[in-house]
């Protein structure tokens, strides 16, 4: 297969994204999420408008759209260019740099816990840098892990957490994927682990390919990405990042 264009990647993710003018969220490469305005297209550029202080130039964002026919997408994209637009918001223009189909299967298993945690916090939207939340494991996996906290998050909060599990103390980096209300006014929150100590991820893994099969509605929600057009960035920059975990 030949290596699509900016212009075949522009024209895969417009066949996924709404009609323009549209609103996507997205994930940045430097922690956090936000809502980024699609207006226009021009050659092989998107023209979008986000907020001023959270984009640069090169900056990598990931987006995660559903189609109700076609099933889940990421399409992953390149801060070309940088304008000022107002006090608050940003015209910039984008580059596509991959479009991935998003299979319905886990990426892998996961086995149930239920060990106390510490995290920290990264990067959020609503909680300062190093706040320190009191968590539950709910269940964790090579690539994944859900956990009970009395904090909503949002996508894209990075987290460094710290827990034991089966004796051995492990940390790792997360990156936000959901947060739902629980039970007593708490919140199950799902996370992509995007850094891992190599002993922790295979110990853990061997726990999880040998605990029984199947899962919470909850840990169904995982999915592997299956590029249907390979990007020049598949393999690295933020979707790199989430996925080879």
């Amino acid at each position: 297969m030949s290596t699509p264009t900016p212009a075949d990647l522009l024209q895969l993710a417009l066949g996924v994204f709404p009609p323009l003018p549209a609103i996507v969220e997205v994930l940045s490469e430097d922690g956090g999420g936000f809502a980024l305005r699609l207006a226009d297209r021009e050659d092989e550029l998107l023209h979008a408008y986000c907020p001023r202080t959270q984009v640069r130039k090169e900056l990598r964002l990931l987006a995660r759209v559903t189609d109700p026919n076609r099933g889940r997408y990421e399409v992953e994209f390149e801060v070309a260019e940088v304008f000022y637009h107002s006090s608050a918001d940003a015209l910039v223009h984008l580059t596509v740099t991959g479009v991935h189909h998003r299979k319905m299967r886990r990426a892998a298993p996961r086995v149930s816990v239920s060990e106390r945690a510490h995290a920290r916090v990264l990067f959020c939207r609503t909680l300062p840098r190093d706040t320190r939340l009191d968590l539950r494991l709910a269940d964790i996996s090579a690539t994944g892990v859900a956990f009970i906290g009395m904090s909503s998050l949002d996508p894209g909060d990075l987290l460094l957490v710290s827990t034991r599990i089966g004796g051995m103390a492990v940390h790792f980096e997360a990156r936000v994927v959901r947060s739902d209300p629980a039970p007593y006014g708490r919140f199950r929150t799902g996370c992509e682990i995007i850094e891992y100590a190599a002993d922790a991820r295979e110990n853990i893994a061997a726990m999880a390919e040998s605990a029984p099969a199947g899962g919470s509605e909850d840990q169904r929600r995982s999915h592997t990405a299956e590029p249907i057009a390979p990007g020049r960035s598949s393999d690295s920059g933020l979707l790199g990042r989430i996925q080879r975990n």
